[in-house]
């Protein structure tokens, strides 16, 4: 009878191991499983987002502008050269870069001024270039601060066109960079415009979080 007992907690026993033994399995493989799914989402958020404007994939190019500042313009873009730039921007005031769409109807102009400026008088440059504008529609200004720098935008629409600039200093010099479009097709450019402006900055560690290559 004794004998019988224990033989009986000996295989009760033997089941409860067994069955914690395939808990503690059926556990494992669901916090695996669950463990993989949470990556494969962080990858697949983590996945670079494909800029297409009228279904075309849009790519960039890292540009070093001056050795002071770096900008991405999307790859199919021309810079123009010099005579070029004399021959289509005939004004003393030019940008020093354009970059211009195949059709010429986009285009980012980086402009170095001699006025003196510094990040305290952005702000009140901002409200100035605003308050002598007309026949346009402010969509967007303000002075931000980023890689320690102040930095003024202006985003407005003419009746024909779509522009977003940016203001910043350089060696207490006025930098502007812009892009204009076409006001009828700017809304497909939004997120181009947007890696544009985001990818100023001023060294190659910042530049490579911007970088499409």
């Amino acid at each position: 009878m004794v004998f019988n007992m224990k033989r009986k907690e000996i295989i009760l026993g033997v089941i409860g191991i067994v069955a914690i033994v395939l808990v503690a399995f059926f556990l494992a493989n669901m916090i695996h499983d669950n463990h993989v799914n949470s990556i494969n989402e962080e990858e697949n958020n983590n996945e670079e987002e494909i800029m297409e404007v009228d279904g075309v994939e849009i790519n960039f190019k890292t540009y070093r502008v001056d050795s002071s500042f770096f900008l991405n313009v999307p790859d199919t873009f021309i810079m123009l050269d010099e005579e070029t730039l004399k021959s289509k921007y005939n004004y003393n005031n030019r940008p020093e870069l354009v970059f211009m769409s195949n059709d010429d109807l986009e285009h980012v102009f980086v402009s170095t001024t001699n006025e003196d400026m510094t990040d305290d008088g952005l702000e009140a440059y901002l409200n100035n270039r605003i308050a002598g504008l007309t026949g346009m529609t402010i969509i967007d200004s303000g002075v931000f601060k980023k890689y320690d720098k102040t930095f003024a935008r202006l985003v407005a629409t003419d009746a024909n066109t779509y522009y977003n600039i940016r203001f910043f200093t350089l060696d207490n010099k006025l930098i502007t960079v812009e892009f204009n479009s076409p006001v009828n097709v700017y809304e497909e450019w939004e997120d181009v415009v947007n890696e544009i402006m985001d990818s100023i900055c001023f060294n190659e560690d910042d530049i490579k979080k911007y970088s499409s290559d």
